[in-house]
């Protein structure tokens, strides 16, 4: 990958968690949380700014699926996570161990990747029903990313024989 690519892969991905960080979940209004809900909106402007360059680089180049691939997978757990903090916020017996936004990423990253610590857990029945929706979710995803990884591996394997044939065989 190139440098730009890196950087503005980067730059999505720094995007995505500073509003996971800096959106605001209280219902009360206050100086704090309408300065939060600003930087909130210019955040996700500029988020959708990336993601649209990010589709039109995709579209004019087939290389770029990993990058899309890697900004769904840290889009999938920013909305879990985001989702278990407001379930938290809203009733403080659904989880243990939940208290903050790290905890929230950190167990829905956890989720994700099947570790499952159990220093957080699910506790409510609205909360293990959440869980269970992302599991769900998690495993048609995975599934359907081991299948486009190995499609691709196996085409680009492909590509490189028919090259060696190809330079073997110049006639």
């Amino acid at each position: 990958m190139t440098t730009v690519r890196w950087l503005r892969l980067t730059g999505l991905l720094v995007l995505i968690l500073t509003l996971y960080f800096v959106v605001p979940v209280e219902l009360t209004l206050h100086r704090d949380t309408v300065v939060r809900a600003i930087v909130s909106v210019l955040v996700f402007v500029g988020l959708a700014v990336g993601m649209v360059l990010q589709l039109r680089l995709h579209l004019d180049n087939a290389s770029r699926r990993l990058d899309g691939l890697i900004v769904g997978i840290v889009l999938v757990v920013v909305v879990f996570a985001h989702a278990f903090f407001v379930l938290q916020q809203q009733d403080p017996q659904q989880f243990a161990g939940l208290v903050t936004r790290l905890d929230s990423l950190y167990f829905a990253t956890t989720t994700l990747v099947t570790v499952g610590t159990g220093d957080v857990h699910a506790a409510g029945q609205l909360a293990r029903g959440l869980v269970l929706v992302q599991m769900v979710f998690n495993v048609v995803f995975v599934a359907t990313t081991a299948t486009f990884l190995t499609s691709r591996i196996r085409l680009a394997a492909q590509a490189r024989a028919q090259e060696r044939r190809t330079r073997k065989d110049p006639g």
